[in-house]
């Protein structure tokens, strides 16, 4: 039985000493959730927060500690017990993700992109990751391919007419030679260390304004709501632009969006942005043989994560879950 039940996770800073098995002691700092009688700590969730949002495990715990949302920290809790429970249906299966093809997965990545592992590692800080998160980032993406394969594969295979139907319905996003009108949010952070206390809050304020968007909330009100959290940001609008006069990384982002559609936080040159694409005009289609690779890769994503959502929902009605705020 899936139960939610609200209340208060005593005793976050005390240190429970449990064992998962006589062999693996646990240390339990505070217990926000049961899965199945599987404890999920404060720390975890903490952990999750600072590798989400790219940010220091105490920057984590102050934005945990400041949130009064009680969805937002719902919405952290909840990406570790989707873990619990695929890392359990994996496992009883017989087709859990090992550390070895973790190793080979992290290894092709680097390899992939011509870097050592020092170049690596500065790489991964740059998007405020270290190796361990990141480790865990790519064992997370291949359970979740892997219970999608294992359950929904059928739901997930993309034919060549549909891919080239996908083109058609988002042909606005491939015009050659159009112009662009944006509203954005910019976060500075000149070229200040990734770890550094500003960066930080840069990367919490952006998705803080995400969030808010996410929630139904206007660009105007999201951008007036960081403003407490990072006075530094910046909002942007103006008239149509052409695309090819916008940041590398900026096209890349507005090309995959819609109109309408709002951005994930990026960084590009010396801050974080969020853009909103208002309106789009003039352009010559773009060549559908040029995109169709990667559009059948987006078609299967979006695929993927329909078939999971089915699959989270399907675990979550057999399985305990009980999480205390």
């Amino acid at each position: 039985m899936n139960r939610w039940v609200p209340g208060f996770a005593a005793g976050i800073g005390l240190a429970l000493l449990l064992n998962a098995s006589p062999a693996f002691p646990r240390v339990i700092d505070g217990v926000v959730a049961l899965v199945n009688e599987e404890p999920i700590t404060f720390s975890e969730v903490r952990e999750e927060v600072a590798e989400g949002m790219g940010i220091p495990v105490g920057d984590a715990d102050a934005f945990l500690r400041e949130e009064r949302d009680p969805a937002t920290m719902l919405r952290w809790i909840n990406g570790i017990v989707e873990s619990v429970l695929v890392r359990a249906e994996l496992t009883r299966k017989g087709q859990a993700v090992t550390e070895g093809e973790v190793d080979r997965a992290v290894e092709s990545v680097r390899k992939a992109n011509g870097l050592d592992e020092k170049q690596f590692e500065e790489l991964l800080a740059k998007e405020g990751l270290t190796v361990p998160a990141y480790r865990r980032r790519i064992r997370w993406q291949m359970e979740r391919g892997a219970i999608v394969r294992a359950r929904k594969f059928k739901e997930v295979t993309v034919t060549e007419v549909e891919v080239r139907d996908y083109f058609q319905e988002n042909a606005e996003r491939f015009l050659v030679g159009g112009q662009v009108r944006l509203d954005t949010l910019f976060f500075p952070v000149g070229s200040a260390d990734p770890a550094a206390e500003s960066v930080a809050r840069a990367r919490f304020a952006a998705q803080q304004a995400v969030d808010a968007i996410r929630q139904g909330q206007t660009f105007e009100k999201a951008y007036d709501a960081v403003l407490a959290t990072f006075p530094e940001a910046r909002r942007l609008s103006g008239d149509f632009l052409p695309m090819e006069d916008l940041l590398p990384e900026m096209q890349q982002e507005v090309r995959r969006l819609r109109t309408g559609e709002t951005s994930q936080p990026f960084f590009a040159e010396a801050g974080i942005f969020v853009v909103h694409v208002v309106a789009r005009r003039g352009g010559t289609p773009g060549e559908y043989s040029k995109v169709k690779d990667a559009l059948r890769e987006e078609l299967t994503d979006k695929r993927s994560e329909k078939a999971f959502a089915d699959i989270l929902e399907e675990l979550k009605k057999s399985a305990s879950i009980d999480v205390r705020l």
